[in-house]
């Protein structure tokens, strides 16, 4: 049984959460309460109840407390699991924008800006069985139109089989291999998100940082123009523009909003085979590894570094690869039913790591 604690939900009651939590409390406690002992006792133990939580930013601690007072009282706590895609805190990537504007640092390391890891180890044994992290997974449309492109623009790339899952991975190589003339993309300016400054401060300095590259190495071909959709629409359509340029550029830049982790650029970038260029985070998607399908940055002088070195000539099979195993471990190990897989049927048999999370061990930003 899983119940979502969704965003359609905060649309409705706002930032009212003590109208949004008695909703919700209402609902799942209510159909619970309505059921007789002998009916509890005779629901099958082996059956759980996922609490899912996927907003940015987390509904609130209410969630937690709800599970310990109502459902634990009822179910008891080893029924329980909870999901959620909120398991950092602190993360302020706006204030260090703020600083850096003002002290001109544009070299200071994030550092604790980044965010770190909230702990619920408190909560393991009275309020659930376990706390697990959800992260975006591959958008199926994404990928089809990627898969289209090729088909249509490179059909020798394809093995006989006419099985877009099998050729989605099988055409990786040759994904990561095409010309791709633009040096580096942010699909991503300020002018995107003017209203909502308080959430963009960072990903608008980074797109530009990056805009302001050519300055100083006029041979780089840079691009900071907002391609295809954005918004909602972004989310529910899939630009063929988008698609052409994700595949036509060797390196992606890619930032996160000013205080969450986690989007759906980060898969979309991946897929393209491009090398994707990300800012840290606390918990990554599964087997993403710095340096290995991908490349975190930990300033703006890093940035530049890591941006010159991957354009040299020199270390193109280097960046080739980089995002061929990019490509690879977001098809093999991140479409929508791995992550449900991952969720829902390993539940407490998963590493706990030592904030309560069943989730790889975190050893501090960038490293694996």
């Amino acid at each position: 049984m899983m119940l979502g604690l969704e965003k359609r939900l905060q649309h409705k009651f706002g930032n009212n959460q003590q109208q949004l939590s008695s909703t919700i409390r209402t609902n799942i406690t209510g159909y619970l309460r309505n059921m007789t002992q002998d009916e509890l006792n005779n629901v099958n133990p082996e059956w759980k109840l996922f609490i899912s939580d996927l907003t940015d930013r987390g509904v609130g601690p209410w969630g937690l407390w709800y599970m310990k007072t109502e459902l634990a009282a009822i179910l008891g706590w080893k029924r329980i699991h909870y999901i959620t895609r909120t398991t950092q805190d602190n993360h302020h990537m706006d204030s260090w924008a703020t600083q850096s504007k003002q002290n001109s640092q544009v070299a200071s390391d994030f550092g604790s800006f980044a965010g770190v890891p909230i702990n619920f180890t408190e909560h393991l044994g009275n309020s659930c069985a376990s706390v697990q992290r959800s992260t975006y997974g591959v958008r199926d449309d994404i990928n089809d139109a990627i898969v289209n492109y090729m088909r249509h623009n490179f059909p020798s790339a394809f093995e006989w089989t006419n099985d877009n899952v099998t050729n989605s991975l099988a055409i990786s190589p040759a994904v990561a291999k095409l010309s791709r003339p633009m040096d580096i993309r942010t699909f991503w300016n300020a002018t995107v998100c003017e209203s909502r400054a308080n959430r963009c401060n960072f990903r608008n300095y980074v797109a530009g940082e990056v805009a302001s590259l050519p300055s100083k190495h006029p041979s780089m071909k840079v691009d900071t123009d907002v391609i295809g959709f954005i918004h909602n629409a972004g989310r529910k359509f899939v630009s063929p523009d988008y698609i052409q340029a994700l595949l036509t550029t060797k390196i992606i830049v890619l930032a996160q909003r000013d205080k969450w982790e986690g989007h759906l650029r980060l898969m979309e970038g991946l897929l393209s085979g491009a090398l994707v260029l990300h800012d840290p985070q606390v918990y990554w998607p599964y087997g993403i590894v710095d340096g290995v399908n991908i490349l975190v940055y930990h300033s703006m002088f890093d940035l530049e570094e890591k941006i010159l070195y991957y354009l040299d000539p020199a270390n193109e099979q280097e960046r080739i690869m980089i995002g061929q195993r990019g490509r690879e471990i977001a098809l093999s190990k991140n479409r929508f039913w791995d992550n449900v897989e991952r969720l829902l049927l390993n539940g407490d048999k998963k590493y706990v790591n030592d904030y309560g999370v069943s989730y790889q061990p975190w050893k501090g930003h960038g490293n694996p």
